[in-house]
């Protein structure tokens, strides 16, 4: 930053337009003075009454455009602060003010509302912007020069091309009422756009610098605005990620649960087989127990009371049964896990049978000993 700013310090300074000529002011300068040429060239050969009215209206055009084109080019819009500032300096004397804004380049107090010129390399007062068909920057000295010039421009342009239209339909020049008629038109609507810009500014109490800045700000808001956009979204798909892997860990849960293989405790436990009385007969009434055995469902009268027991703890079975059907994971499933369970519940079912075929023999004994 400061090597910047120590460049700019040892650039010269360019007080008015007419300090070095540029391409843009030469060629805009040579384009207006054969412009007026052709167009007294043109009013000389109208007729008498038009004529002198042609030539008046011109001579006050071409005398107005001149003056202000010179004031706007020649007078110097640098900020008075800045060159009492420097004055004082040259003369050694100390400069005392109450503005609290400074140019660093200029090395020198400047008003609120003053820019430093890069290309002119000075601080302008109540900066505008840089003209670059006039060469110099504008500012609160030569604004309004410039105004009036871009007024009597748009007029002459306008009486330009009513002059175009007489020589295209009544003389001869149809040449150069072609080449006339191509170029004056665009710069029309330029200038004429230019003018009702300067209107706006007028109205809204701005400068050109301060509407370019506004429009800055707006594009800079709008980029800011897109690029935070996709950051929502991608805060939302960061969030439904977050979600997704919780669930992904409940299921790893759930399958590292099946993949140990560790025996869940069961709450309900599984109904004990029903026992018969010891002074019953099993000639007959066996077969209707074995029956009941093998349906798991009591059909004795005496056993009511087991058989709602019964009931009450299938169902249980039956609903826990499905509550961890839905909770474990069908992909996580071992087929060798239920095979095993088939197995240990079909062989405590013969476990079970035989137990009760024993304590039928061994009561069909003891029955046979007390009738001996």
């Amino acid at each position: 930053m400061d090597a910047d700013i120590q460049k700019e310090r040892l650039r010269p300074i360019r007080r008015h337009g007419c300090s070095d000529i540029q391409l843009y002011q030469a060629v805009s300068w040579i384009y207006t003075v054969f412009d007026m040429i052709i167009s007294f060239v043109i009013a000389f050969l109208m007729d008498e009454g038009v004529k002198e009215f042609m030539l008046i209206v011109l001579t006050i055009l071409t005398m107005g455009i001149v003056y202000t084109c010179l004031s706007a080019t020649l007078i110097d819009p640098t900020d008075s602060i800045v060159l009492k500032e420097q004055n004082f300096k040259l003369k050694g004397l100390e400069f005392k003010t109450d503005l609290k804004t400074y140019c660093l380049v200029c090395q020198a107090h400047v008003m609120e509302k003053s820019k430093h010129c890069f290309s002119c390399n000075k601080c302008v007062e109540v900066f505008d912007h840089h003209c670059i068909w006039l060469n110099n920057c504008i500012g609160r000295k030569n604004y309004n020069y410039f105004f009036i010039l871009v007024i009597l421009l748009v007029i002459f342009k306008c009486l330009r091309i009513i002059q175009d239209i007489i020589l295209l339909l009544k003389y001869a020049f149809q040449i150069l009422a072609l080449i006339s008629i191509i170029l004056d038109p665009p710069i029309l609507f330029v200038l004429s756009y230019l003018l009702g810009m300067h209107l706006f500014f007028k109205y809204k109490g701005i400068s050109t610098y301060d509407w370019i800045k506004m429009k800055k700000d707006k594009e800079k808001l709008k980029v800011q605005s897109q690029q935070q956009q996709p950051k929502m979204n991608e805060s939302a798909g960061y969030g439904q990620l977050l979600s997704t892997s919780k669930r992904f860990d409940l299921k790893s849960s759930l399958s590292n649960k099946t993949d140990n293989k560790v025996p869940q405790q069961n709450f309900f436990p599984k109904p004990l087989f029903l026992q018969t009385p010891k002074n019953q007969n099993f000639s007959n009434p066996q077969v209707t127990q074995l029956q009941s055995i093998f349906t798991n469902k009591p059909t004795s009268p005496n056993n009511e009371k087991l058989r709602k027991e019964y009931e009450e703890v299938d169902g249980r079975q039956i609903f826990n049964k499905v509550i961890a059907e839905d909770s474990e994971p069908q992909q996580n499933s071992d087929s060798r896990d239920e095979e095993n369970q088939n197995d240990n519940d079909h062989d405590h079912e013969i476990d079970n049978d035989n137990d009760i075929e024993n304590q039928n023999e061994k009561e069909n004994e003891k029955s046979e000993k007390e009738q001996n």
